[in-house]
């Protein structure tokens, strides 16, 4: 009981302390005593995943990479290349569908990676079969990782090249649990249906070097979102509402904690000093009853807590 009193007792002060510094500088981010102020560190980092980004052998998004599954040219006009000012793929939706579905809830397991992944993955779906399915984390958090807990933490690469061997079912049939997938080599991907098929799902990496330009791209010409993955600091963890400027992660830190969310839109905020600031709208898997309704927002093009470095997104070849 005392280390819980002292735990919350921490948290108001580093609350305080920033949502000071917000007021200070004319942001408009404000942070609170959430579901997660009287977690330990301990407690806290275990719902994170300690595996580092990793790319390797995934291909770099070119001007190709969506053009190749489309067999019908007039099915995608050229497009201008001037984008809107403002996106939001949540408002968008396909034969009455909405494109992006609820937000989820990972709960104590570290498989914030396999949750960005099937986000990512159900809108890519939805935009080329017409029709929003919502799919298995489980199956990603059970079989993603070849054989190790996926609750102990994964990354974006093992997600996507999972799905593009084995295909993905839906939540209904895999259900969630968060305590399942805490012990390795528990999959059971033989026993459902392929909703996404084998070979159906193809990705891409986005280059650090252009992952602002890319990303809005992607969303605007492709109606689908980009998974990202970034660190962590008490900024996110006390997060309530806003838009978040500062990045408190120390990148060179051994015991770094990585997220994983999915960017579902973007747009730009005046401060109260009339200075604007771009920002990313990104999904998290943390319930709707965290940050604004389950997301949250970043500045964007500054590469917050190293969320533009490794980017990941989507198509689907087999419906095209």
């Amino acid at each position: 009981m005392i280390i819980l009193i002292l735990t919350g007792l921490l948290s108001c002060i580093r609350k305080t302390r920033l949502n000071k510094e917000s007021q200070a500088a004319g942001h408009d981010t404000t942070f609170g005593i959430n579901k997660f102020a009287d977690l330990s560190s301990g407690e806290f980092n275990g719902r994170l995943s300690h595996t580092k980004p990793n790319n390797t052998g995934i291909p770099v998004l070119d001007a190709s990479f969506f053009r190749q599954a489309v067999t019908n040219k007039t099915r995608h006009k050229r497009r201008s290349t001037r984008y809107p000012d403002y996106l939001d793929l949540r408002t968008m939706k396909v034969n009455g569908d909405k494109i992006v579905g609820r937000v989820k809830n990972q709960g104590e397991c570290a498989c914030c990676w396999g949750f960005a992944v099937t986000a990512l993955i159900e809108t890519v779906n939805a935009v080329a079969t017409g029709e929003f399915t919502s799919l298995s984390d489980q199956e990603l958090c059970d079989c993603g990782t070849e054989g190790t807990p996926g609750c102990k933490g994964g990354n974006l690469n093992l997600g996507v090249r999972y799905v593009r061997q084995y295909g993905l079912t839906t939540d209904e049939l895999y259900t969630y649990d968060q305590d399942r997938a805490k012990v390795g080599r528990r999959c059971r991907v033989a026993e459902y249906r392929r909703v996404v098929p084998r070979r159906a799902f193809n990705f891409a990496s986005i280059s650090a070097r252009k992952a602002e330009e890319e990303i809005i791209k992607v969303l605007n010409e492709w109606k689908v979102p980009v998974a990202v993955y970034f660190m962590v600091g008490e900024s996110l963890r006390l997060y309530k509402k806003g838009m978040i400027v500062k990045d408190d992660c120390n990148p060179r830190a051994k015991d770094a904690a990585w997220h994983a969310g999915v960017i579902v839109g973007y747009d730009t905020i005046a401060d109260e000093n009339g200075r604007e600031y771009d920002y990313w709208i990104i999904k998290n898997s943390w319930d709707d009853d965290w940050g604004e309704s389950g997301y949250f927002r970043v500045i964007r093009g500054a590469d917050w807590c190293a969320i533009e470095e490794s980017p990941v997104t989507g198509r689907m070849d087999s419906y095209y």
